[in-house]
């Protein structure tokens, strides 16, 4: 049987991929924190065996998997602070480049061929925006600034310990059960509660992925993704971000102000991105199923029906 090993098994991603790994006949290693981390979502999935293991002792990982997993994949999607005001906490998000570059010398201890990351969009939005003098920065960039420094450090230890590398640079994504505070769930709560949210203009551009397919882009990496290479995980076709407010302003339709424009834009974004969009398809195959209107319409869907069963 096939195996593979994922750390943040139980996180939002995470136990997405969990299940279709499962689903396609693996053996899935769910790494979890420790005993009192929930991780129900997981741990009746056939096939699917929990390690206990914090990231800041991702190092003894090693001792910790007593099966045989050579051969196997790795996927690296731990990861502390994405979201909210711990983005911009630069200590943990150093901690999070050297926990990842220790997760690949465990990988290849093990035995795995692959070790796959989920980076991040934001990094093509500031690589080349942060060599630039003069630039105004939020702090929350720090969590860029930390992939960045992990998928270069990855860089020269995968190559040097022999273990395949690929990197995802993920889109925004949102779905059910995300218990972040991405801008996707940021704006459905302000609009839900009649309340205007402070946006910038909202001419930049945007991609956004529904967590299914971010689930499915990382297996077909884990699969058929080319060894040391960096992968652009989205659909491809960036938009104005108000396009998307717009439309999920309209679908909920909050009899407030959309709040475009309450808000100065400071940084870069995707139109200053250089990277080939349509890598992930040429090599794997892989099309995402589906778009942000149906996931909209799904999220809105699931949403609406808890409330109905919580009332």
């Amino acid at each position: 049987m096939r195996t593979a090993i994922i750390t943040g098994a139980n996180g939002f991603v995470g136990h997405y991929l969990v299940k279709l790994l499962a689903d396609q006949g693996y053996r899935v290693l769910a790494v979890v924190r420790n005993e009192k981390e929930a991780f129900q979502n997981i741990s009746a999935v056939k096939n699917v065996h929990i390690v206990f293991c914090d990231l800041n002792q991702i190092a003894s990982l090693y001792e910790k998997i007593e099966c045989n997993v050579s051969e196997s994949v790795f996927y690296h999607l731990a990861w502390a602070g994405n979201s909210g005001s711990a983005r911009g906490d630069y200590q943990l998000q150093m901690d999070n480049a050297r926990y990842a570059v220790d997760a690949a010398v465990q990988a290849q201890k093990l035995g795995c061929r692959r070790f796959v990351v989920s980076g991040s969009v934001t990094q093509l939005m500031y690589r080349d925006y942060l060599r630039q003098d003069r630039v105004s920065l939020e702090q929350s960039a720090c969590y860029a600034v930390g992939k960045m420094a992990a998928e270069a450090m990855l860089k020269c230890m995968c190559h040097s310990i022999g273990i395949e590398l690929c990197w995802a640079y993920i889109a925004n994504f949102y779905g059910p059960d995300d218990p972040t505070e991405n801008f996707i769930n940021f704006l459905i709560g302000k609009y839900k509660a009649r309340e205007v949210p402070a946006l910038t203009p909202a001419e930049q551009l945007a991609d956004f992925m529904y967590v299914t397919d971010v689930a499915r882009a990382l297996f077909f990496l884990g699969e058929r993704g080319k060894a040391d290479c960096a992968y652009y995980v989205g659909y491809g076709h960036p938009r104005p971000l108000k396009e998307f407010v717009n439309l999920i302003y309209n679908k909920i339709d909050p009899g407030t102000a959309s709040g475009i424009g309450t808000k100065k834009f400071c940084g870069s974004d995707m139109q200053d991105i250089k990277t080939d969009y349509q890598k992930l398809y040429r090599d794997t195959g892989f099309k995402p199923k589906v778009s942000f209107e149906e996931g909209i319409e799904i999220l809105l869907d699931l949403r609406g029906n808890k409330k109905e069963r919580e009332s």
